[in-house]
């Protein structure tokens, strides 16, 4: 095994034991849904699209992305850099690009099992109908698009000192949930609220697997705002960490 495949499998299974990783990111997104989804509302129509059933799932899914890749990449990262992890790293053979690219691979690596999760109790708990081909696709756009969650859980662990990771990944986590439309319907928020969540990418997440459900076109806007975060953030974390490195801080 080629040492850069050693080194991500190495953080992989790092992460994956944590009891307490496991436990928010698996545990949020299937409470939040479980205790939302009524037996009078599953069935109401949201905007004319999706049941609440499905339009619940979607936003768990999303929510459970987000909560997996901030705290992958946030919280451990934040407390790795504190501990000089990363700058033990520079003297092994490794290139220099592989701690950032492998964290933000190692985040959405843990990224897909919580979808397909939440995926599962919205099939079983919620009575959600969907076809095979339209998991399938579901899955898989809603893996892909959450790109830009596992940048910024990595830009936030660049940011942040470890004493300060968790209460920052924790404010980001439902800030994003809340006003990106997580928790309820954008439609239903006052004039306001909706012109922060269509700046969000939560929204915008959310918004492409609900309009693939309802049949709709996933419109180029929602795959901009995405794409966006992802290549600014990114850019931000590569000049920080060379910046640091060239410091021989990182």
């Amino acid at each position: 095994m080629n040492p850069l495949a050693a080194f991500g499998r190495f953080e992989l299974f790092r992460l994956l034991r944590s009891w307490r990783f496991l436990a928010v990111t698996v545990g949020f997104p299937v409470i939040f849904y479980m205790l939302f989804l009524s037996d009078h509302s599953a069935r109401k129509v949201i905007d004319g699209t999706v049941p609440w059933r499905e339009y619940l799932m979607v936003s768990m899914c999303s929510f459970g992305a987000l909560v997996a890749a901030l705290n992958a990449g946030g919280t451990r990262l934040a407390s790795e850099r504190a501990t000089g992890w990363a700058r033990q790293l520079r003297v092994t053979p490794l290139p220099p690009w592989s701690y950032v690219g492998t964290k933000v691979a190692v985040s959405m690596v843990v990224v897909l099992p919580v979808v397909l999760l939440v995926e599962l109790v919205g099939t079983t708990f919620g009575g959600v109908p969907l076809s095979p081909a339209e998991w399938f696709e579901l899955t898989a756009l809603l893996w892909l698009t959450a790109l830009p969650f596992a940048v910024l859980g990595v830009f936030v662990g660049f940011l942040v000192h470890a004493e300060t990771a968790y209460p920052v990944v924790t404010v980001l986590m439902f800030v994003l949930g809340y006003f990106g439309g997580l928790f309820t319907p954008v439609s239903s928020m006052p004039g306001a609220l909706q012109t922060t969540a269509r700046l969000l990418p939560s929204y915008h997440h959310a918004t492409l697997g609900v309009a693939l459900l309802a049949g709709h076109g996933l419109g180029a806007s929602h795959w901009l705002v995405l794409a966006g975060y992802a290549v600014v953030l990114a850019l931000v974390i590569v000049l920080k960490y060379r910046r640091e490195e060239s410091r021989g801080l990182a």
